[in-house]
């Protein structure tokens, strides 16, 4: 959408639905998420990628549509990556013709032109899916249900933003699609990295024990006291961004900066990759190290002192007027879930699936060219890891959480 009144108007939606005092009041349920997220991984720890992802997806079906995501195969998660799989898909390189480059390429018909239709699908499958969802929070409304979601809030306030049905129903989809693979892959990265570096996780889970005992598990009251581990956080961001190449900005008039002219209609990259890899400001800049954020807040070099305005962290929300709306939500559920984790599982490297034999922290692959996906969101693909649950005790505050987490949960439910 180009900047003008239209996309003020939709920003300004965003920025209200998730202003830091609404994303405060979301994390009753992020809590709730990650508890739950701890069982899953106990239970059946073999399945941590469905388990890790099955979590952003809830967090943001609860948040924005009122409804439950309790497990992976659950109908409300698998319509939902059925959709988001196949919409990343066609984003990735050379899914589709350069047509921006070669703009006669538009003008082909369609019986040469299999990604024309492919996309054509891919928009009817998210308009049915974004209408049925809005659909049965109506629903449920008219049956008298009170429902507690950011779609609930804009039918409330349909005039005051002048919305339709339309305007509504992908609203919610692009918070969902937003949202869920992005805060997954995140987390899948902090686990491959637990793993490739045992000293930071011990170091990590040394601050959680010492913060919060066995007693229970940390809360988000309990996070302001867990520095290394917000550290963790930052430099897992800046390690892996998961939109690593950046999301492609448009000129709407000519500009010029540092003597270069660009018209009208040019095409630029935040490369975050490049920018959080850039060994002229960053030590060791490969390297998993949430100790560079002890020395600059920015992690940079000890040696730069003079950090220009407006640089940012991280830069995997983007930057400027685009920036990603949902980052506190995302960051909220990166912080919550990356300190209980550390508090409830022993991590450890898994046995090498050709060999069979035990692999040593120093195998382990982090190679960002073999182990993550390719295309427009990376994310890490399966990796051998071991997550034990540290003692009965720890098993005992998560059965016991678990049965407050309900209370949350039915908030959610019909």
């Amino acid at each position: 959408m180009p900047y003008g009144q239209a996309w003020r108007n939709q920003r300004k939606i965003y920025q209200a639905i998730l202003s830091i005092t609404a994303v405060r009041a979301l994390t009753p349920l992020q809590d709730a998420e990650a508890t739950l997220t701890l069982y899953q991984l106990a239970q059946s720890p073999e399945l941590y990628y469905d388990h890790i992802r099955r979590y952003s997806t809830a967090v943001i079906l609860s948040s924005v549509f009122g409804i439950r995501g309790p497990e992976f195969n659950h109908p409300n998660v698998t319509r939902l990556y059925h959709v988001q799989d196949q919409f990343t898909a066609i984003l990735e390189t050379g899914a589709t013709p350069p047509i921006d480059i070669f703009p006669f390429l538009k003008r082909l018909p369609d019986f040469v032109s299999p990604w024309r239709r492919w996309a054509r699908r891919i928009r009817a499958e998210q308009r049915q899916l974004y209408f049925e969802l809005l659909q049965e929070v109506k629903g449920r409304r008219e049956r008298g249900i009170q429902v507690n979601c950011f779609i609930s809030q804009l039918l409330d306030e349909k005039a005051k933003y002048e919305l339709d049905d339309e305007h509504i129903a992908y609203i919610g989809g692009v918070l969902m699609e937003g949202g869920s693979d992005t805060t997954a892959s995140t987390l899948l990265s902090f686990l491959l990295a637990m793993v490739k570096y045992p000293k930071v996780f011990r170091k990590a889970q040394e601050e959680v024990d010492r913060v919060c005992g066995t007693k229970e598990s940390p809360t988000f009251e309990l996070l302001a006291h867990l520095p290394y581990v917000k550290h963790c956080v930052s430099e897992v961001l800046r390690w892996r961004p998961v939109a690593a190449g950046g999301i492609p900005h448009v000129l709407i008039q000519d500009d010029e900066y540092k003597g270069y002219k660009f018209p009208t209609g040019s095409t630029f990259l935040a490369n975050a990759w490049a920018i959080h890899h850039d060994p002229e400001l960053y030590d060791c800049p490969d390297d998993f190290v949430p100790e560079r954020y002890e020395h600059n807040p920015l992690g940079f070099k000890s040696d730069i002192e003079e950090v220009t305005d407006g640089i940012r962290k991280t830069y995997g929300f983007g930057a400027g007027r685009r920036i990603c709306p949902g980052f506190h939500l995302a960051e909220n559920s990166l912080h919550i879930n990356v300190a209980k984790v550390l508090w409830a599982f022993d991590i450890r490297a898994g046995t090498d699936p050709t060999t069979g034999r035990p692999l040593q922290a120093e195998e382990v692959n982090v190679d960002i060219a073999t182990q993550w996906t390719d295309g427009f969101l990376i994310a890490p693909k399966p990796f051998p890891i071991v997550m034990s649950l540290r003692s009965e005790k720890h098993r005992e505050v998560l059965d016991r959480e678990l049965d407050e987490a309900q209370k949350v949960f039915q908030r959610y439910q019909d």
